[in-house]
C-alpha cells in the first residue's frame, strides 16, 4: 500500500477509535452532570460541544470516504485556535494545541467519570455506549502504534 493510501486509511481509523468516541465521552458525562442540579450549565455545555465535534467528526468521515481527506479541523478545539494560527503563521502547531486540549479533556471526563463513581449510575444504554466509545478508544491506541511499528520495521527492512 502507497504511504498516502495509508495515510488516508489511518486518519479514517482516527475518526472512528478517538474523534467519535471522544464525542461520546462528552455527551455522556454531559449527560451525567446535567442529571445533578449544581453541575447543570457544565453538563449542557458538553453535550452541545460532543454533539457539535461529533457534527465535525462525521463530516470528516464523509470527507475522507469520498475524496480521501478531512475538509475540517479535527475538532471544535483545533477550529478555536485558527485565530492565533492566522497571526503566527504557525498553524500546524496551533492545530495540534487544540487537538491536544481534546486529547486532556477527553480523558479528564474519562477520570472523572471512573474517580466519581458515576459510571455506576448511568443508565443501562449510555453505559453500552459508553463502553463501546471505551474499546473502540484503547484498541485504536493499540492498533494505530502496531502499525506504526509494522510501518518502520518495512522501511528498515527495504533500506
Amino acid at each position: 500500500m502507497n504511504e498516502e493510501r495509508r495515510l488516508q486509511r489511518m486518519e479514517l481509523f482516527e475518526v472512528l477509535t478517538v474523534g467519535l468516541p471522544f464525542c461520546g465521552f462528552k455527551i455522556l458525562t454531559g449527560v451525567s452532570l446535567a442529571a445533578a442540579a449544581p453541575l447543570q450549565t457544565l453538563g449542557t455545555a458538553l453535550i452541545v460541544l460532543g454533539v457539535f465535534d461529533g457534527a465535525i467528526n462525521i463530516v470528516n468521515l464523509l470527507g475522507l470516504i469520498a475524496s480521501g481527506r478531512r475538509p475540517i479541523a479535527a475538532c471544535s478545539l483545533a477550529l478555536a485556535t485558527r485565530p492565533w494560527s492566522r497571526a503566527s503563521g504557525a498553524r500546524r502547531k496551533w492545530t495540534d494545541l487544540g487537538n491536544s486540549l481534546d486529547v486532556l479533556l477527553s480523558f479528564g471526563l474519562v477520570s472523572l467519570m471512573i474517580g466519581y463513581g458515576r459510571l455506576g449510575s448511568m443508565p443501562a444504554g449510555n453505559l453500552a455506549v459508553w463502553n463501546t466509545c471505551v474499546i473502540l478508544n484503547v484498541l485504536g491506541a493499540g492498533l494505530g502504534r502496531f502499525s506504526d511499528c509494522l510501518r518502520d520495521l518495512r522501511r528498515d527492512a527495504a533500506k
